[in-house]
């Protein structure tokens, strides 16, 4: 009985989408999906405007302020880089769900979705190992000097222990909007970033935890966010994550990166 609700409000929505006025569906479409964009930088913006709190004027506490801020803004280049391949297996899958849902090929949206979904897990687990072996090499490449290296690799270390679910959220949020639930997409992923400034504030200014407060503040809303889209993406109508539909197909690859790598 279940299956066959959401398979039922999964065609009305398909109908209503393909027969609404164009401009009342970009419309509908298109603001959840700018405020989903832009929710990405909060998250860097909220760190640097916190960790410049840091002390009370004293010359060595603003010294110590100068550089956890030089380190947020080295670790954003990070960031972005973690974000575009979030995008780029969000953006791959989704752009193929639309397409199959379409024509009613629901079961390659179905293995198309679990793959995106799992390539951005597999991916953001291996770009965790290699960030934290290679943590200072990757800090000195990005822009950091000896006078900050350290808080550049103690925040760095800790945003990469999020890294696979930074991603995966991404996949989510992308692939929900390209099902037409653009609104919840944008929910799911902004929930995260307000809990990340209320985090940084208690981390940073009631707590001294500094970058390393800043750090944990980012991976917690960025955990939540991933908990709200993965239930979301549970309870509604949209395509369902199962690991038994992942498929290192050629097809699967190649339809992927063929969406994809714009973004990326």
């Amino acid at each position: 009985m279940a299956n066959h609700n959401v398979k039922a409000d999964r065609e009305t929505k398909l109908r209503r989408m393909t027969t609404e006025p164009v401009e009342k569906l970009i419309l509908k479409l298109a603001f959840p999906t700018i405020i989903s964009m832009l929710v990405t930088t909060l998250y860097n913006m909220a760190d640097t405007y916190f960790v410049g709190k840091i002390g009370k004027g004293m010359v060595e506490e603003v010294m110590m302020q100068t550089r956890a801020q030089a380190a947020v803004g080295v670790v954003m280049s990070l960031m972005a880089i973690i974000q575009a391949f979030g995008f780029f297996f969000g953006h791959g899958s989704g752009n193929f769900i639309s397409r199959a849902l379409g024509k009613q090929d629901v079961k390659s949206a179905e293995k198309v979705a679990s793959s995106g979904f799992w390539y951005a897990i597999i991916a953001g687990s291996i770009i965790l190992l290699f960030g934290w072996i290679f943590a200072k090499p990757l800090a000195l490449l990005l822009g950091a000097n000896a006078d900050f290296l350290d808080y550049t690799v103690d925040y760095m270390r800790i945003i990469l222990i999020g890294t696979p679910v930074t991603m995966a959220s991404l996949v989510l949020n992308n692939q929900i909007r390209f099902q037409g639930n653009a609104t919840y997409a944008m929910l799911g992923i902004s929930a995260g970033a307000v809990l990340n400034v209320g985090l940084d504030a208690l981390f940073i200014l009631v707590w001294d935890m500094e970058v390393i407060g800043a750090a944990l503040a980012t991976i917690i809303g960025q955990t939540v966010s991933f908990i709200l889209l993965l239930v979301g993406t549970e309870r509604s109508d949209c395509i369902k994550i199962r690991l038994k539909n992942l498929s290192f197909s050629k097809f699967t690859l190649a339809e992927i990166c063929r969406g994809g790598l714009p973004s990326l």
